[in-house]
């Protein structure tokens, strides 16, 4: 069994696999170049749900994984998790992916009546799912990770081969880095912009995948999203994005127009066609990146898989 294990990244795909790791009695090494709050994941409006995991039939099993981990923690109301209610809506002549569907957990969605939904909607579905407030969620779980043993070092890793020579096996989860880390073109970045609302309202997440709008509320903002760019690598907001968001915010929730804007965000989600989650042939060394705007969603479900692997070493 291998003993010691370097994680690269500490992002949520990099801290949930250095948690299981350690959950699974391996002595763990997590290594990166930035950490909370200087990462992408905490300009994330994370919550659970399942509808961007790209037709990858593993994908079912991650998902679930994470939901269980995810509401086990809501109990621990220092955590930053919470379950909180979700309504998706449909508008009409706008073609939906009802994919996610089986993937929701007994009893956590119905499907709405139409005089429940917002105006210009025809089809809805109420959920209730895992709310993690980054800015409380990420520094928890690091210093979850540091109470119980794992070496944390600050560094940017330049040679992931040079790396590992260091670890019985090392574990890529260096998110967008992995382009030139791996020399992977496969992967790159979509940006993403937010709005931040001075929070109170509303009371549940708002997703319309078609328009695209969601809002999400927290306890230090409502996130009014979002933007998906594509190879888009600058990570300023753009004003006129920014007004757009709104208005689109505002059309479903006009109350939303009596909120002041407190700041915005942008983050680049490091998209892959499918997520990367496999030992290196001939090497010590297991890649877990990829995961675009679905990192939260996975990322429990592919630290165990990570975990699984590890232990075929």
């Amino acid at each position: 069994m291998a003993k010691n294990i370097g994680v690269v990244g500490a992002g949520i795909s990099g801290l949930a696999t250095a948690y299981m790791l350690l959950k699974k009695g391996y002595k763990v090494t997590l290594i990166a170049k930035a950490f909370s709050p200087g990462i992408t994941s905490n300009r994330a409006a994370a919550f659970w749900f399942p509808y961007h995991v790209r037709n990858d039939k593993r994908g079912g099993v991650w998902v679930q994984k994470s939901y269980n981990f995810y509401k086990d923690l809501s109990n621990d109301k220092t955590s930053g998790i919470s379950i909180i209610g979700l309504i998706k809506a449909v508008k009409e002549n706008a073609e939906d992916d009802d994919s996610w569907l089986p993937l929701m957990p007994p009893n956590t969605c119905r499907q709405m009546l139409l005089n429940e939904l917002p105006p210009g909607y025809i089809k809805g579905y109420e959920a209730q799912v895992p709310l993690m407030e980054t800015q409380l969620f990420l520094p928890y779980l690091q210093k979850q990770l540091a109470v119980k043993g794992v070496v944390i070092i600050e560094k940017e890793v330049h040679d992931l081969e040079a790396e590992a020579l260091n670890f019985d096996v090392l574990v890529n989860c260096s998110g967008l880095g992995a382009k030139q880390l791996c020399n992977d073109e496969n992967i790159f970045a979509v940006r993403g912009q937010v709005a931040l609302l001075e929070p109170g309202y509303p009371a549940s997440i708002f997703l319309d995948n078609q328009t695209p709008c969601y809002i999400v509320p927290r306890k230090d903002a409502t996130i009014i999203g979002g933007t998906y760019e594509e190879h888009e690598y600058n990570e300023a907001t753009n004003e006129e994005d920014l007004g757009l968001l709104l208005a689109k915010a505002y059309n479903v929730f006009s109350e939303l127009k009596d909120r002041k804007k407190i700041g915005s965000w942008a983050g680049l989600r490091p998209y892959r066609t499918s997520v990367r989650l496999e030992r290196e042939e001939g090497s010590n060394i297991v890649h877990n990146d990829g995961h675009g705007g679905s990192g939260f969603t996975l990322a429990f479900g592919c630290a165990d898989e990570v975990a699984s692997l590890v232990e075929q070493f």
